[in-house]
């Protein structure tokens, strides 16, 4: 999972890959854990005061961090690999994940029985069926997995798996018609 590492910018991973390596390291493979890589990649190119700023931190004259430096390395050791890091999910937030994960499901099943209804069964809007569940279910990340990252991030996050996968259900399509 380190070669998700090179998502981040370069005076980042400069600074903290060598950790970040290491802890990766010593676990194997999560959803999680790579779910909170790719949002803190996002979050680091969003908000690069925040977070590269911590880069250069060190202070030559003591060696003590600064409150950005202790604030960053808090940050990357809350990663699910090092340790029993996750949101603190509530109740509601299950409530909440399960009512977007239906309601986003149930409103894009209905635009695409629409869309076949109009259209037909073409090979596009079959590839397509999957898209209501899977777009159900990343849209509810925003009430787990991403809950405690800034609804910037969870956007970027969202939208763009949303989009990748809008994009292989259109190379799916493209496929079928070809064989």
């Amino acid at each position: 999972m380190t070669w998700l590492l090179r998502l981040y910018p370069s005076p980042w991973r400069r600074r903290y890959g060598a950790e970040v390596a290491e802890m990766l390291g010593n676990s194997g493979f999560s959803f999680r854990t790579a779910v909170d890589l790719i949002a803190g990649a996002i979050d680091v190119w969003l908000h690069p005061s925040a977070t590269l700023a911590a880069a250069s931190a060190a202070d030559a004259h003591t060696g003590e961090l600064r409150t950005e430096e202790k604030s960053m390395l808090s940050r990357i050791i809350r990663l699910d690999c090092a340790g029993a890091y996750g949101p603190n999910l509530t109740k509601t937030d299950s409530i909440r994940a399960g009512s977007v994960m239906i309601g986003c499901t149930l409103v894009l099943t209905g635009i695409w029985l629409a869309a076949r209804i109009r259209y037909g069964s073409t090979p596009y809007l079959e590839s397509m069926s999957f898209l209501p569940f899977m777009i159900g279910m990343v849209a509810s990340m925003r009430y787990t997995y991403l809950k405690s990252r800034p609804n910037s991030v969870q956007a970027v996050f969202i939208g763009g798996l949303s989009l990748v996968l809008f994009l292989i259900s259109l190379v799916a399509g493209w496929l079928t018609t070809r064989i």
